[in-house]
């Protein structure tokens, strides 16, 4: 029995799932003062000083990561299972 998972499923399923991972990475990384993780688009969080406060972010990463692995994984597992089944000829 061959279960189809359609492209949408597989990539939904494997967003989600690297972002919980990304978010307890996340959550038990502990930075020092004007210590970043990430840069640009992969920006995830930030630790810094402003004027007497002292600001933690996070940074659009912590959604642009998930999405970006959950494409190319999905995209993946999809070309290689088309390679893969054998056609049928008559």
């Amino acid at each position: 029995m061959t279960n189809k998972l359609s492209f949408s499923t597989l990539f939904l399923s494997i967003s989600v799932v690297s972002l919980c991972a990304i978010m307890v990475y996340l959550n038990v990384s502990t930075l020092e003062l004007n210590e970043t993780i990430g840069s640009g688009v992969f920006y995830f969080k930030g630790y810094y000083e402003e004027g007497n406060m002292i600001v933690t972010e996070q940074g659009i990463g912590v959604i642009t990561l998930p999405l970006a692995i959950g494409l190319v994984t999905s995209t993946l597992i999809k070309v290689v299972r088309y390679y893969k089944t054998p056609a049928f000829t008559n």
